[in-house]
């Protein structure tokens, strides 16, 4: 059993914090309320802006920029993030984890974003455009951005949105939606039929193995979110089914509930058809967070992933106990206890 030490420390500008599925949870309200993308991330709306500034710092600080009363509908942010962690039989390392620039606009119902992320020695482009004025409270958006089909958390999880940043191991610690691959081409169109359920379905360019020669070439998705509100706790549920090529199959199921400062968050994927097409693989994670006061929360996790099901060795469990603190706008720290094992 392998025991780390992880600090993580991340600072991010007032225009751009990153997404925590947690905080939309706890507040009842989409990621895509708070970010001009639907999916979390890229410039912050005005609402995401004012949720920042009076719900999750430590202290209510009046910063010069936050003076400025603006209705501008265009948003520009930087999200730059470092890294330092320390193991019992190693040196401190201190590493970068990513550079990204962000920037939105909306204008009436039209919103459109555009995000350059260097990954590596590599700058990546992603970004879209969304309307969302269509009957039934539906809307519809032509991107080049990856599907979001679960929580999307931070760090290794089924939909991995950066972890280390190193091609050593990433095979192994997720499924196969790591950073380094490149964002495909994606339609989707999705509804809110009734109150709390939404639907939407996606299609686009393959970006698991693009390079497959078949028949087919096209990445498609279905995805189901209920969310229920009452008056001691907020539910949600979700399942998503996708398919690429016909080569590979994935289904997530994602849940949580939120009741006060009490946040669970829960997901299981699995993958058929990755890395080798005899192969089937499962991913299960849990994170359960308490708000101590603003600016403060306790968070633990536990992480599962079984690369190859069949077989009865190899699959890496990792448990994460630490504090998120948000002491200003736009600065987020995180220091987490890790402790990993591999059967």
């Amino acid at each position: 059993m392998k025991k780390i030490i992880a600090i993580l420390i991340t600072i991010l500008s007032t225009g751009s914090l990153v997404a925590v599925p947690r905080f939309a949870l706890m507040e009842d309200v989409s990621c895509g309320v708070c970010h001009s993308y639907g999916g979390g991330g890229a410039g912050r709306t005005s609402y995401g802006k004012d949720y920042v500034r009076e719900t999750l710092v430590m202290k209510d600080m009046a910063l010069p920029w936050l003076k400025e009363e603006s209705e501008f509908p265009i948003y520009v942010g930087l999200d730059t993030r470092y890294q330092m962690i320390a193991e019992s039989d190693k040196d401190l390392r201190k590493f970068p984890m990513q550079l990204a620039l962000y920037a939105s606009a909306e204008f009436g119902n039209l919103v459109s974003h555009a995000e350059v992320v260097r990954i590596s020695d590599e700058f990546r482009f992603s970004g879209g455009i969304r309307y969302e004025g269509l009957p039934l409270e539906s809307w519809v958006s032509l991107s080049k951005a990856m599907p979001v089909l679960g929580w999307r958390i931070d760090d290794h999880s089924v939909f991995t949105r950066g972890g280390n940043l190193t091609k050593v191991g990433l095979d192994r610690e997720g499924m196969p939606y790591t950073p380094f691959l490149k964002s495909p081409v994606l339609f989707e169109l999705g509804t809110t039929p009734i109150m709390g359920l939404e639907v939407s379905v996606m299609a686009g360019s393959p970006f698991i193995a693009p390079d497959t020669e078949t028949d087919v070439s096209v990445f498609s998705a279905l995805k189901v979110n209920y969310m229920y509100s009452g008056d001691r706790f907020i539910a949600h549920a979700g399942l998503a089914i996708m398919d690429e090529n016909e080569l590979f199959a994935g289904t997530v199921a994602s849940w949580g509930i939120s009741s006060g400062k009490l946040v669970w968050l829960g997901e299981i994927s699995e993958m058929d058809g990755w890395p080798r097409m005899d192969i089937s693989n499962i991913a299960v994670l849990h994170q359960l967070s308490y708000r101590v006061v603003p600016g403060v929360d306790i968070v633990g996790r536990y992480e599962f992933f079984d690369p190859e099901s069949e077989t009865l060795n190899g699959a890496i469990q990792r448990n994460t106990l630490g504090l998120e603190l948000f002491p200003i706008p736009g600065i987020e720290v995180k220091l987490s206890y890790r402790q990993s094992q591999l059967d």
